[in-house]
């Protein structure tokens, strides 16, 4: 029963709803119910874990049953500054506070007792100084405090091999000695373990490494050590540690700033850790500085606006070793009979040169599998999933055709189950394909391949790293995973097969991209006293990306010429509307429906609806609408107009019809 006397608790459930959702406060928890407190709910049949938002003694517009808190959970409160940080990120990726709550909150929320101390991986207690730094490095590192005192957000340029790292440690034993807390973001868990490997023998227990494939106990059990412990810690995480409740952090620091992988695609929050961070270290007036050897153009621009201040690290620490670089066009060399499989002729010889020194090579290919499909040569048949619209790779070492969206497979047949013909071929090539033929080619030399399957277990991806890092493998066959800050001192020959696969997605970040998968993997040789070389085999020899950087030439002028001239980040924002479902006539008309009424909340520039290249997954068809927004409009209001806008239309006409929201997507 609401009386007059009742206190009412608005609370943030992990649920994807905007409303605010109220309750009853019992007179015996009013004491002791605070903003930010825990508490278990009922909602809709069943009991969740909810943030107190508000407090009032106001009873709410709502007319049915309100119902009563059921208890309160013995977990620290939230605080004021996490619920803040939540609000910001639904508001600006578009989604419900609750989803952001549910994602910045260890599974499971249900827990009623902190859970008992789990052992968390972490360093002898034993600790070493950090490394001194170079003269570059100290007038870097100069630059960088004064930064970090006027909470001037720092975009370290440095080129690879310039001891970027170091300066990071610095800055964090800095921070440390003066009892904050430092997080410090990497793109991926193969570099988080490389790196961790570092920082335990300076930092010893007081380093936590915190990312998505830890056990939910061994997150909360990290979760509550930020929380609780008075005691300063140095956090190595994924995108996902912004959401970590600190307290007194001193320093953010996000390496390999252009990563896509800080960016999350599924679920919501479709949040970008990088830019994320920039606004946690505002929230919590820290500092924070981003680095990279091949900077995003949004940062660039934030530079050259004058958001950020750029500092720049041009001498490689071990002193300048250049790679050489080999542009091979493989149409002209078949022609020539200078292709063996896969392989150029001067890539072939290239190799052989750096067996016979003990040196190592490593090839990149960013498709894993045997090839990317295959085709029937007497139909053109090409065997695709049956839930998504899209090709099935073929992977002979497991005897599989699968799909790498939905992961469903069959076994490969060479039956081609439309005309019947034992006619299934393999079309292009992958990692596994080139392992195979150079195993072949060179069967004296140790071969391994680094890439999503070879990696499926920890104990595998640190095993292969360590023994290329040691010397133990001559030729390591890799996709991305290898271009990412990995440090190899007997590196010295890097070579791209099929090297145009960089441009086969057609948009406005391929040639930036391109680029920085260039220069990144480049980075991977000649970091310390061999001078490294790099071959790029390519049908597009007069691309020219790869002619600047054969010559050593940026192309961020160029490139950001071109995006200002078409309206593209970063000089405007881009907002995509996924729109999904089981019909595609559904779909169709509610898309139709959603452009049509654009223009009315605000949105004048726009395209779509469209399919995206990929426009079935996982069962459902999909169409996007691209809409670009001027920097100079209210955005904030826009984004609110279009998110009512949809959920309206979706109460209306929405039944089958599932809709997201992805703000500056990539």
């Amino acid at each position: 029963m609401v009386s007059k006397s009742n206190t009412f608790a608005g609370v943030i459930l992990p649920l994807r709803i905007t409303m605010e959702v109220t309750y009853i406060v019992p007179e015996q928890f009013i004491k002791r119910l605070h903003r930010g407190s825990f508490v278990r709910v009922p909602f809709s049949g069943s009991t969740y874990t909810a943030v107190v938002d508000s407090l009032t003694n106001e009873p709410p517009p709502y007319k049915g049953e309100i119902k009563e808190i059921e208890s309160l959970e013995p977990i620290p409160d939230a605080s004021q500054m996490e619920i803040e940080f939540w609000k910001w990120v639904a508001e600006y990726y578009m989604c419900s506070v609750g989803e952001v709550f549910k994602a910045a909150f260890p599974e499971p929320l249900a827990k009623r007792t902190l859970p008992k101390r789990k052992k968390v991986s972490r360093a002898a207690t034993a600790v070493e100084a950090p490394s001194n730094l170079s003269a570059a490095q100290q007038e870097a590192m100069s630059l960088i405090e004064k930064n970090i005192k006027t909470k001037m957000p720092t975009l370290l340029k440095g080129v690879t091999g310039s001891g970027k790292t170091e300066i990071y440690i610095q800055l964090a034993f800095k921070a440390h000695c003066r009892g904050e807390n430092v997080l410090i973001m990497v793109p991926e868990i193969a570099l988080s373990r490389q790196l961790s490997e570092r920082l335990y023998r300076i930092f010893g227990d007081d380093l936590l490494v915190y990312h998505s494939k830890q056990s939910p106990a061994v997150r909360r059990d990290i979760y509550n050590r930020v929380k609780e412990s008075n005691n300063p810690y140095i956090v190595l995480g994924l995108r996902s540690s912004v959401f970590l409740p600190f307290s007194n952090l001193g320093v953010i620091i996000v390496d390999e700033e252009h990563d896509s992988s800080y960016k999350q695609s599924e679920p919501a929050p479709r949040y970008n850790g990088r830019d994320s961070a920039i606004i946690l270290s505002k929230i919590h007036s820290a500092g924070v500085v981003l680095g990279s050897a091949t900077p995003s153009l949004e940062s660039i621009y934030n530079s050259h606006s004058g958001r950020y201040s750029l500092v720049e690290l041009n001498e490689k620490f071990y002193g300048d070793h250049t790679p050489s670089v080999a542009i091979i066009d493989t149409i002209r060399e078949h022609k020539r009979g200078k292709m063996e499989g896969l392989f150029s002729h001067t890539a072939l010889d290239e190799i052989k040169e750096r067996l016979s020194k003990g040196e190592q090579t490593l090839i990149f290919r960013n498709r894993r599998s045997y090839s990317p499909l295959v085709q029937c040569i007497y139909c053109g048949d090409i065997p695709h999933c049956l839930h998504c619209n899209v090709s099935m790779s073929y992977h002979k070492n497991r005897g599989t055709l699968s799909c790498h969206y939905c992961d469903y497979s069959r076994r490969f047949t060479t039956i081609c189950t439309k005309c019947g013909k034992p006619g299934l071929k393999e079309r292009g090539c992958g990692t596994e394909m080139i392992e195979e033929q150079i195993r072949e080619l060179f069967p004296q030399a140790r071969v391994a391949r680094f890439d999503a399957e070879t990696t499926a277990r920890k104990s595998e991806e640190t095993k292969i790293l360590r023994e290329f890092a040691n010397g133990d493998i001559d030729i390591l066959v890799g996709t991305q995973m290898v271009s990412k800050g990995f440090d190899f001192e007997k590196l010295t020959l890097i070579l791209l097969v099929q090297a145009d696969s960089m441009f086969a997605v057609e948009d406005f970040r391929s040639s930036e991209r391109a680029m920085q998968m260039l220069v990144q993997l480049a980075g991977r040789g000649g970091r310390r006293y061999n001078k490294s070389h790099i071959i790029v085999q390519t049908a597009q020899p007069e691309n020219q990306i790869y002619l600047q950087f054969e010559q050593s030439n940026s192309n961020i002028a160029t490139e950001l010429e071109q995006r200002g001239e078409f309206e593209y980040p970063p000089f405007t924002r881009l907002i995509k509307i996924v729109i999904k479902g089981r019909n595609q006539i559904t779909i169709d008309n509610f898309a139709q429906s959603v452009s049509r009424l654009l223009p009315q909340w605000g949105v004048t520039n726009f395209t779509g609806p469209f399919p995206p290249p990929v426009d079935k997954l996982r069962g459902d068809y999909i169409l996007n609408i691209w809409i670009k927004l001027s920097r100079k409009s209210d955005i904030t209001s826009v984004k609110k107009k279009i998110t009512e806008g949809v959920e309206e239309l979706l109460k209306a006409r929405g039944k089958g019809v599932k809709v997201f929201f992805d703000t500056d997507p990539l």
